[in-house]
């Protein structure tokens, strides 16, 4: 499901696989390798570095077609392990923060659905911008699941 304004964004996807395992996919360098990178060709994880507690920065990179370098950096505003993350956002290029916040819900049977809300957008390009690129991200996300990353 996907949900967009001028201002925010919000995506979800149902996910075989716990809270616990899917907060670690997201928040260690080591499983992120798995699936932070835009689907297509030329796109790889490129590196992140995470300090996470409220408060610790995270730096997260993939490279693109042509090797061009894409960077989000920000700092963690809230760490609920195994159920929730809020931390800002930003392109390391540009200087306004935005928050995104992801939440891993408990379905029964194993399935997480996995929500993620990023806020505080200046303008609808930049949103509907984003709401791509974090659902080609949790599709990636799932795919590294059900690859059996743990």
């Amino acid at each position: 499901m996907t949900t967009a304004t001028s201002t925010s964004v919000r995506v979800s996807q149902r996910i075989r696989a716990t809270p616990e395992r899917l907060f670690r996919a997201w928040t260690d360098p080591k499983q992120l390798v798995h699936w932070w990178r835009m689907e297509g060709d030329g796109w790889a994880f490129a590196g992140a570095s995470v300090d996470l507690r409220v408060g610790g920065q995270y730096r997260l990179e993939m490279t693109g077609p042509e090797n061009k370098h894409h960077v989000a950096v920000g700092e963690y505003q809230d760490v609920q392990r195994p159920t929730r993350l809020a931390f800002t956002w930003n392109v390391e290029s540009k200087t306004v923060d935005t928050l995104v916040t992801v939440e891993f819900n408990d379905v029964g049977g194993g399935v997480t659905e996995v929500v993620l809300t990023h806020e505080r957008f200046g303008d609808a390009t930049s949103a509907a911008g984003h709401e791509k690129g974090w659902s080609q991200l949790l599709r990636l996300l799932d795919r590294a699941m059900q690859a059996g990353v743990s």
